[in-house]
């Protein structure tokens, strides 16, 4: 299956290079997804020697499966931090955020990538109270929005709440485009990271400060990001001869998401949990019985799979790795809004290593407190996981399910995959696995 921004996107330039031999350098990258090209193209700008190690080609992972919203509305978000963490945390949050919106608006004028202005919805199918407490926490923290009495969706809705001048854009247009900029070697598989070296099976690279890039981090003890986070995968298809709307929606109640890509509509959903829940046969059968009865004379041109990695409480985590190891960085659980989350992350990142601190860092800190009910569901599905007989995950020996459509193996506890014949796919896992016959 093929995303349409791989579709959309042609890769020009020098061949990709293999990492063959030790390297040293000021900072290393892990991870050539957009948080990782990001981080280290404004290293790179800021003058600092940086490279970037991918395991597999640039943007081959989540960046390829977004719906590429560049928005600062992530789903009930306010609401949720003006009770949870105050007033001036879901301030700056916002303002992290549409700093982002407003970066990518400036970087897709050096590099075209399909950048357009849209409004951003959320809309609800059923009870408007969560819509009114968002509302209410964007008049308190002064974001510009809109009200719809009903959003223009071929669904029954009882209307939506706007955030304005948001955008969307092309992923892989803006990844290859700045790929001349930065030092980055593909087909290098990290394995492990011991102090300040990296190691691959070519070849190793030293570095003063490591960040890693990787959507799960693959050194997550100490620093317990198998407590922290678990994986989701969701669906979308892009559909051609559909009515397009106004605007980018989701709905609030795990509804549809919306957007447009040129003559394209794209119709986001059906997630859950990494090899649990109904799996990606209901989940795409869930799109598709809505799009054949919401839009009867569209043609599916393009279906896709993305993996998100969800934080307990969907901030991201970004800075320090943990406080033993003050040179070791971290950017992860964007919690399905990666890409303004990923340039977050980047200046963020840049900020500690080139200045030595940041404005944003508390808001994102990964040792910010780890007391929600999403922790118990983690430990939950860990504990279950561990003690179920069948095929074991490397990663740490979670019982696998089988993924018939995509035919991999997939861990309910972390989010690892597996092909059919034990290589790793998607991680946290390191190491392949004996499928056996």
């Amino acid at each position: 299956m093929t995303s349409v921004w791989t579709a959309y996107s042609e890769r020009t330039g020098e061949p990709s290079k293999v990492l063959d031999r030790a390297l040293t350098t000021d900072v290393l990258v892990i991870g050539g997804g957009m948080a990782g090209v990001l981080t280290a193209f404004l290293l790179t700008q800021a003058g600092r020697d940086c490279v970037l190690l991918e395991g597999r080609r640039v943007g081959s992972g989540t960046t390829q499966g977004t719906t590429a919203k560049v928005t600062a509305q992530h789903g009930l978000i306010y609401d949720r931090l003006l009770k949870e963490r105050g007033e001036d945390v879901a301030r700056r949050y916002f303002v992290a955020n549409q700093n982002a919106v407003e970066g990518f608006r400036c970087l897709s004028q050096a590099v075209p990538c399909d950048f357009e202005e849209r409004t951003a919805y959320l809309y609800a199918e059923g009870s408007t109270k969560p819509l009114e407490q968002e509302l209410a926490a964007y008049e308190q923290l002064g974001i510009p929005h809109k009200v719809l009495n009903k959003a223009p969706l071929p669904l029954k809705n009882n209307g939506a709440l706007g955030m304005q001048q948001q955008a969307q854009f092309n992923p892989l247009k803006l990844l290859y485009g700045l790929l001349p900029f930065i030092n980055v070697y593909e087909d290098t598989f990290v394995s492990d990271v011991k102090g300040d070296t990296a190691h691959t099976p070519q070849g190793s690279v030293t570095a003063r400060h490591i960040v890693f890039a990787t959507r799960y981090p693959l050194v997550n003890i100490p620093g317990l990001y198998f407590m922290k986070l678990h994986q989701e995968r969701s669906y979308s298809l892009a559909l051609e001869g559909a009515l397009q709307p106004d605007g980018m929606f989701i709905g609030v109640d795990d509804g549809f998401s919306f957007r447009t890509y040129g003559e394209y509509l794209l119709v986001g959903g059906g997630g859950h949990r990494t090899g649990e829940g109904p799996g990606p046969k209901q989940g795409y059968r869930k799109i598709r019985g809505f799009t054949r009865r919401a839009y009867p004379q569209a043609v599916e041109r393009y279906a896709w799979a993305a993996q998100d990695c969800m934080s307990l409480d969907h901030v991201p985590y970004v800075g320090i790795h943990r406080r033993e190891d003050p040179n070791w960085y971290v950017a992860t659980g964007f919690s399905k809004w990666g890409m303004t989350g990923s340039l977050v992350a980047a200046e963020l990142l840049a900020d500690l290593i080139v200045e030595g601190g940041s404005d944003a860092a508390d808001v994102f800190s990964p040792q910010r407190s780890m007391l929600h009910a999403s922790l118990a569901s983690n430990l939950g599905t860990s504990t279950v996981n561990l003690v179920k007989p069948g095929k074991r995950c490397s990663h740490m020996g979670c019982t696998l399910a089988h993924n018939n459509l995509e035919d991999t193996w997939d861990c309910p506890c972390h989010g690892s995959r597996f092909s059919s014949e034990g290589a790793v796919v998607e991680g946290p896992a390191t190491k392949g696995i004996d499928v056996g016959k």
